[in-house]
């Protein structure tokens, strides 16, 4: 996950379109490809942007049914 924070003089910014552009760099580091979607969660009382790879919610999610379901942890 990429966890972004706010700064008044930052490199990167929100653009007209509502859009903020992540460094290949960061993206490649959590194996986000691009035009994959993302799941964004926002922590607004710490001035926080979180950023979730797709395939780790997928993951997760599929980790909670199983263990709804009374089996263990998936790999």
């Amino acid at each position: 996950m990429l966890v972004i924070g706010m700064a008044e003089n930052g490199r990167y910014r929100v653009g007209s379109r509502g859009a903020l552009p992540l460094p290949s760099s960061a993206r490649r580091m959590c194996g986000i490809e691009p035009g994959e979607p993302v799941l964004l969660a926002a922590l607004i009382a710490q001035g926080l942007l979180v950023v979730h790879p797709v395939s780790t919610v997928a993951r997760l999610v599929a980790d909670l049914h199983t263990q709804l379901a009374g089996g263990g942890r998936v790999r």
